[in-house]
């Protein structure tokens, strides 16, 4: 039996627009396409994991009961647009505490792997910051760069990675891969 796939994906500026420490449901919107896109990667047989650094709660500017209200708006509105999300994993520290969770750790990543019997070399995670991609690597994962949220910011340092990094506009220009998945 081949090892599942997974379709990892960061959350703010990704999943949903960029607002920092966005901490409210009533603040998720969608990036338009989004829905669409992820139906065909869950289509494919991809799992979706949220793969998510979430320092606002460990800087004491929301708590971990208002990241579950933005969570649960969020696959409210995917839903709705027949999406589903396999798991959350969510790093509540701040970058001091020094924590194993936090992107640019591949922590996350490898819990994902072992809970859901993924295999990281066969799985992508689509990001919008450098912290996204280094974890994505350091796991054994195809990285992919979304130019939404910090995107853009981000494609200014991809010459510091060991190998090129697919570039997509939009999350809805990622289904490209379905059909011409590159070579490993």
């Amino acid at each position: 039996m081949n090892a599942a796939r997974a379709l990892f994906l960061d959350r703010d500026g990704v999943l949903i627009d960029y607002i920092p420490y966005l901490s409210r449901p009533e603040q998720v919107v969608l990036p338009n396409g989004a829905a669409p896109a992820l139906r065909r990667w869950q289509e494919a047989g991809f799992l979706l994991i949220i793969i998510t650094n979430q320092a606002g709660i460990g800087r004491g500017y929301f708590s971990e009961q208002d990241m579950e209200a933005v969570h649960e708006r969020l696959k409210l509105l995917y839903g709705a647009e027949g999406v589903r999300f396999t798991d959350i994993f969510y790093c509540p520290h701040a970058p001091q505490d020094g924590c194993p969770c936090r992107k640019p750790s591949p922590w996350m990543l490898r819990q994902a792997a072992a809970r859901y019997g993924l295999s990281l070399t066969d799985s992508y995670f689509l990001g919008d910051a450098p912290s996204d991609l280094e974890a994505a690597l350091s796991a054994g994962c195809r990285p992919l760069l979304a130019l939404t949220g910090r995107g853009r910011e981000t494609q200014s340092q991809l010459s510091r990675f060991p190998a090129p990094i697919p570039v997509f506009a939009e999350v809805k220009d990622t289904v490209s891969l379905l059909e011409n998945p590159p070579l490993p």
